[in-house]
């Protein structure tokens, strides 16, 4: 039997940042607010060619970490950026993401392995719409 393992990244990539988002099963806004930012984070990794990974952070909390893996210094600084500039993204300079250990690096899964399904469909939609808004955006050579 083939092996079925699928290498979704590379441990020896040294930019990676993580931030945790909630997604509670009893307050349905409070879910679809975690699903729209997800679907920012998802699109603005699309933006600045960043790797997206997933896992759970806390099942019982319904916690999850969502990976950033930066191509360049120019796409994390951008990046950064884009979250600052969305009130569902932004951060606090006390809670800025962090750097996920080597253990959830080797763990993580593409998203769509580990986030509900009705949290990936209603990210993927916000996701598209932002990355069609910024093409249009984009001037014409």
């Amino acid at each position: 039997m083939p092996d079925t393992e699928i290498e979704t990244h590379s441990l020896e990539d040294k930019d990676w940042l993580v931030v945790v988002e909630f997604l509670s099963e009893d307050n349905t806004e409070e879910r679809a607010q975690g699903a729209e930012a997800i679907g920012y984070y998802f699109g603005y990794a699309q933006l600045t060619n960043t790797r997206i990974l997933a896992l759970v952070g806390d099942p019982v909390g319904h916690a999850y970490e969502l990976l950033f893996s930066f191509a360049s210094a120019d796409g994390k600084r951008r990046f950064l950026e884009l979250l600052r500039s969305n009130e569902l993204t932004d951060y606090d300079d006390e809670n800025p993401p962090s750097v996920p250990s080597f253990e959830e690096i080797r763990d993580a899964q593409p998203i769509a392995m580990v986030l509900p399904e009705d949290v990936v469909r209603h990210a993927a939609s916000i996701s598209a719409t932002l990355v069609m808004e910024a093409e249009d955006d984009e001037p014409v050579n």
